[in-house]
């Protein structure tokens, strides 16, 4: 329930001074038009050269992640975000049960941790990336591992959070037959 709307008498816009929203610009002002629309390949290429330099740099210097229990892990645990905070308790209840499990959680997804997973590929006998979602993530955890250990992913969508449980008795059937 609510009360009766009153509207205002149809006002008729003037047509002497230009809307703003179909010029971009008041009146008072000229129009300014900017383009980045380069057709020079040359200095496209330059631009796509100065790119990959700050990539590179971004990839050297920004990647962040946190390992939870790597030290002595048999089985690496790959979650990020709610996942991750879900895997620390996986990797706890694991460890009671005599699976050295351990945790690596991207703090940047680009760029992603590759070089340190790539390094835990050659200590682990294998990996299983953890999402809510249906396996973006492990795509590029297989691509860090570069064949050196098995890469399973384990996922739950529509917003369902799996269980510490869950993840290890995941965990068990792939890498330990039970």
């Amino acid at each position: 329930m609510m009360e009766k709307v009153y509207l205002s008498p149809y006002k008729e816009r003037s047509k002497s001074v230009p809307d703003w929203a179909t010029t971009g610009k008041p009146p008072t002002r000229e129009r300014n038009i900017i383009t980045s629309l380069d057709l020079d390949p040359n200095r496209q290429e330059l631009f796509n050269r100065k790119l990959l330099a700050k990539y590179d740099e971004i990839r050297d210097k920004e990647v962040r992640f946190e390992e939870f229990q790597c030290e002595d892990a048999e089985y690496l645990l790959v979650a990020y975000g709610t996942s991750a905070r879900v895997c620390q308790k996986s990797v706890q209840l694991a460890r009671e049960q005599g699976i050295k499990a351990g945790l690596l959680r991207p703090i940047t997804l680009f760029p992603f941790p590759t070089k340190r997973i790539n390094e835990l590929a050659g200590k682990v006998k294998g990996m299983l990336s953890v999402e809510m979602s249906a396996g973006q993530m492990v795509e590029d955890v297989l691509l860090s591992v570069n064949g050196k250990v098995p890469v399973y992913h384990f996922g739950r969508m529509g917003g369902i959070v799996t269980t510490p449980e869950e993840v290890v008795e995941n965990l068990k059937s792939k890498f330990i037959g039970g």
